[in-house]
């Protein structure tokens, strides 16, 4: 843990709104991101409205909200309107979600990363200082949860390799193989086989395809006009 907190190499003055439904973890993140040394400035909101309002006040440089706070999708929502202000903020989803479409939305609703709730304090800072150097950031669950049911999608993700969902989270990020093979040390053949092998498994024909899968999640998590 100890990695962590170590200041940040941002140059600027940064200021963070933390966004979520539920009081212990949101300030958990708020003090993670203030003692890492990755926000000198945050706050707390717990809706759409009072995350806009916070947004607006402190000129924040990054919102990190739920897909799900007072209401379905209004996440995304909030998203969509943080992306409409005069000085925008980048926005982070930190979603207990793995499905698959709901990436694909929060992808298409302007979101510039995603990081499942199963993420590392470390890998939380870092994805933080990731966007804060202008990198979009994917990362996706990195252990599967025990459940009786759950939708297909998020089942056909928990039928992938740790290196599949990772590919994923840069395909959904638009990286190109060439850029997937950087990233990752890969040759870029293997990034081709680990392309195929993730659009096989998520029933996508082509990377277009595989953006598409937000079509199919319900009303509230669309993007609308």
């Amino acid at each position: 843990m100890a990695d962590i907190y170590t200041m940040s190499s941002l140059s600027q003055h940064r200021a963070v709104v933390v966004a979520d439904p539920f009081p212990v973890p949101r300030a958990a993140v708020a003090s993670l991101l203030r003692h890492s040394g990755a926000a000198d400035t945050t706050a707390e909101a717990d809706s759409r409205e009072s995350a806009l309002e916070a947004v607006r006040r402190l000129r924040a440089n990054l919102l990190i909200t739920e897909v799900d706070l007072a209401g379905r999708g209004d996440g995304l929502q909030l998203c969509r309107q943080a992306k409409q202000l005069a000085r925008p903020p980048q926005v982070l989803m930190f979603t207990g979600t793995g499905d698959p479409a709901v990436v694909a939305a929060c992808l298409a609703g302007g979101a510039d990363g995603f990081v499942h709730r199963s993420a590392t304090p470390q890998r939380l800072v870092r994805a933080v200082e990731t966007l804060a150097a202008g990198r979009p950031v994917w990362y996706l669950r990195e252990h599967s949860a025990t459940a009786a049911a759950e939708p297909l999608q998020e089942a056909r993700l928990r039928g992938m390799t740790a290196r599949e969902q990772q590919i994923l989270g840069l395909l959904l990020g638009r990286f190109s193989n060439d850029e997937i093979a950087a990233e990752l040390q890969l040759a870029r053949q293997t990034v081709k086989n680990h392309v195929s092998n993730v659009l096989h498994k998520l029933g996508a024909a082509n990377r277009r395809e595989l953006l598409l899968l937000g079509g199919s999640v319900p009303e509230p998590l669309r993007s609308t006009s």
